[in-house]
Order: C-alpha cells, then sequence, then structure tokens
C-alpha cells in the first residue's frame, strides 16, 4: 500500500509540473482560437482552401502552414476541418510534386489539442527528409480536432474523407504544383486512419493514384487492443475518447454500461484535457486499482459491434505497405500487428513489416520514418514493393477475441 501512495503523490506532483506548462501551451493555443472560427459558408468542393496561414516555426527545407480546408461529413455535407500543409523549397519535377499525407496519433478532443495548433517541430525525424525530397506533406487534424465539430475519433469513414480531402487541398494550396501520386503514413490512432484510407481511398478520389501505405504502431486490431488494455492506465488515456466519439456516432447504441463509475465521473475532465494530461489520470486510477471500463468491452454487444465496424479491412490485394511496431510497445501491443501482419499477407497485401526492438509506443513512427520515407521513394519512383509476409514475427500471435454483435 505504501509503493501505491507513493506513485500517486510522485504522479500528482508530475501533473502539478505537467499542468503549470500546459496551461502556457493552453493559453497560446487559444490566441488562435479566431483562425479556427467559421463564420462564412463552407466551400463545396472538397479540399477547397478555407484559409490559411504561416505556421510560425521553421522546418527545414520547406515551409508549413496552418489552414482550414472543405472535407465532406457522413452526411455529404461539406465541413470544415483543420489540418497543415508543408510546401518544400526544391525544385518542382515533370508531373508535378509527390504528396504524403500524415495522420497523427491520439492528441485528446479538445480543442487545444490539434497538431495544427502545435508552436514547434516534433515530427522532424520523417518530415524534414520527406521536404527534402520536394514532397508536399499534408497532416490533418480530423473533423471535431481544431475547429468545432463532432468528435470522429476512430471513425474509419471520417479518416478517410478527411485525410483524402487534405490530399486534395494540397492540389488547391498556391504554389504547392503537386500531381495525381500521394501515400498515407499515420501513427497509432492516426495509423488506423492511414489504414482505413488504404481501402476507401479509390473509391473516395478515383482522379488521384494511391501508391503506398505506411503506419507506425497502428491502432488497428481494435478486438486485440481494448481486450489486452480496457482495465490498465492505457484504458483511462484512451478509452474517453472512444467513449466520446462513437457514442456520438452510434446514437442508436447505449455504450455507458460498459463505462465503470469512475470513469463516469472523471470522463468530462477527461475530455477536457489533452491524451497526456489524462495519462496522468489514468495512472492515478489505475494505481488506486480503478478502470475507465468495468469490463472487457469485447463482451459488451454494443461495444463490440462497433469494434468490429471500426476495425480495417485489408486493402485491395496487391496494395504496398509498410509497417513499423516497435517490441516494448506497451499502448498497442505486439502482438497486435502481429496477428494483422499475418493476415494482411494473407489477405495479398505487399506488406514490408520493420520490428523495432526495444521501441516503444510513442517512438515507432520516430524510429520508423526514415524507414518509412526511403520505402516510399521507391514507391514513387515505381519499384516493386518488397515484402516480408511469410517471415517469422517477434511476437505471439494471440486469438481474436470474441465479438459479440448488438441485438
Amino acid at each position: 500500500m505504501a509503493a501505491i501512495v507513493l506513485i500517486v503523490l510522485a504522479a500528482l506532483v508530475f501533473s502539478t509540473a505537467l499542468f503549470v506548462h500546459s496551461r502556457e501551451k493552453n493559453n497560446a493555443a487559444a490566441a488562435l482560437d479566431p483562425f479556427y472560427e467559421i463564420t462564412m459558408p463552407i466551400p463545396v468542393t472538397p479540399g477547397a482552401i478555407i484559409r490559411s496561414e504561416p505556421l510560425g516555426y521553421s522546418v527545414p527545407g520547406g515551409t508549413g502552414y496552418r489552414i482550414v480546408y472543405t472535407s465532406i461529413d457522413a452526411q455529404g455535407k461539406p465541413v470544415a476541418v483543420s489540418g497543415r500543409i508543408f510546401i518544400p523549397t526544391a525544385p518542382v519535377p515533370s508531373g508535378g510534386r509527390k504528396v504524403l499525407a500524415y495522420a497523427h496519433g491520439t492528441v485528446g478532443l479538445a480543442p487545444q489539442c490539434a497538431p495544427s495548433r502545435n508552436s514547434t517541430n516534433s515530427e522532424s525525424e520523417w518530415l524534414d527528409p520527406a521536404l527534402q525530397a520536394g514532397w508536399v506533406v499534408t497532416a490533418t487534424d480530423f473533423l471535431g480536432l481544431g475547429v468545432e465539430g463532432p468528435a470522429t475519433y476512430l471513425i474509419a469513414d471520417q479518416e478517410a474523407r478527411d485525410v483524402v480531402n487534405s490530399v486534395r487541398a494540397a492540389q488547391q494550396f498556391p504554389q504547392s504544383l503537386v500531381g495525381k501520386e500521394w501515400v498515407v503514413w499515420g501513427s497509432s490512432a492516426g495509423g488506423h486512419a492511414a489504414l482505413s484510407t488504404a481501402s476507401r481511398a479509390a473509391a473516395l478520389a478515383p482522379e488521384l493514384h494511391l501508391v503506398g501505405v505506411g503506419a507506425a504502431a497502428p491502432a488497428a486490431e481494435l478486438a486485440e487492443i481494448f481486450g489486452q488494455q480496457w482495465n490498465t492506465a492505457v484504458g483511462w488515456a484512451v478509452g474517453p475518447y472512444g467513449y466520446a466519439s462513437w457514442s456520438t456516432n452510434y446514437p442508436k447504441l447505449n455504450l455507458a454500461p460498459a463505462v465503470s463509475e469512475y470513469g463516469m465521473r472523471n470522463l468530462d475532465t477527461l475530455l477536457s484535457r489533452c491524451v497526456v494530461e489524462g495519462a496522468i489520470v489514468g495512472v492515478v486510477q489505475d494505481q488506486l486499482g480503478r478502470s475507465f471500463l468495468s469490463s472487457d468491452p469485447n463482451h459488451d454487444a454494443a461495444w463490440s459491434a462497433v469494434i468490429a465496424e471500426q476495425t480495417p479491412s485489408p486493402p485491395p490485394a496487391g496494395m504496398a505497405m509498410f509497417l513499423a511496431q516497435g517490441t516494448a510497445d506497451t499502448v498497442v501491443l505486439a502482438s497486435s500487428n502481429a496477428l494483422l501482419n499475418n493476415q494482411w499477407c494473407e489477405a495479398g497485401v505487399r506488406l514490408q513489416t520493420l520490428w523495432l526492438g526495444g521501441v516503444v509506443h510513442q517512438n515507432a513512427v520516430l524510429a520508423g520514418g526514415p524507414a518509412f520515407i526511403a520505402w516510399a521513394t521507391d514507391r514513387f519512383t515505381g519499384k516493386p514493393a518488397p515484402s516480408t509476409c511469410g517471415q517469422p514475427v517477434p511476437a505471439p500471435v494471440v486469438p481474436l477475441a470474441p465479438v459479440h454483435p448488438a441485438t
């Protein structure tokens, strides 16, 4: 008991320091609020640039801009979505510049959590070489984050629309001079978005040519992830966002019974904070023996129905895919993506998996980024996609958790 008290006290001390830092960061983010306020009619053309301004920090090999652009919601209506675009200084090649569309990981659902509000470049390991290669880089915030709107966390269809329309925004951005070829690259929950985009891109944007998809530690096998993490601190870090988003997008399903008393008690606080701050709450609650969910959500009819529907399906056979996964990941366990590796290989995906020994979750996108850029360069130059399918995976493949459809 004494050890738990010490851990909780340490977490509280750390969270106090983090609160001071976060308050300063939130104040800076709040200063940008007018940029995200939409009072004019939204253009109906997907990818239309509604407004833009320089990000305010330097990136080697290019210039970054904060943007708001038109995407499409589930009802087919135009919606305003924020994000970023980076324009390289390298000369424009024949046929136009290539595009890398990036999908960010879990950051939270509160407005101040939008990556386009950040004041520093935290993605240089892969962003810098992409710009130096002469590619335009887009990075959507996703609907509901940045510009006010409904939560769409882990909603595959909306993620894909927002990613695809960020590429269309690149086509319409001044001086971008892009062509039709692009790749998508995502990490963690953004890996879910990238994989969801891969199977939908051709239907959503037949005028574009997706040549490959990359994902770092993707939150893809949702049944496995929830089954492994529902009663851990990780469940506190991401469970509230999943609950809020899925409750919004599945109004006929009652997801509340699977949320614990402690989860409901802390829900509003967690939803008002970004993921790092929320994780501190989770550490404290976990050390007190409390979980956000009351049981494995795979055993709840409503949750399991959503989990099944929002789990990415393999893209068309032959699609080139790059997967980076750390073996020391304690958030998206390596076993879940070992399962994805085997299933997607069986479905005919040209999958190259890079297993990153000793790499933890938050570092997978940084450690795997340079290898992905090299891999994507080969896709843009038309080289045949390599495959590691058939090679042994350095993590146990666990069976799928039972999924019970809603009745």
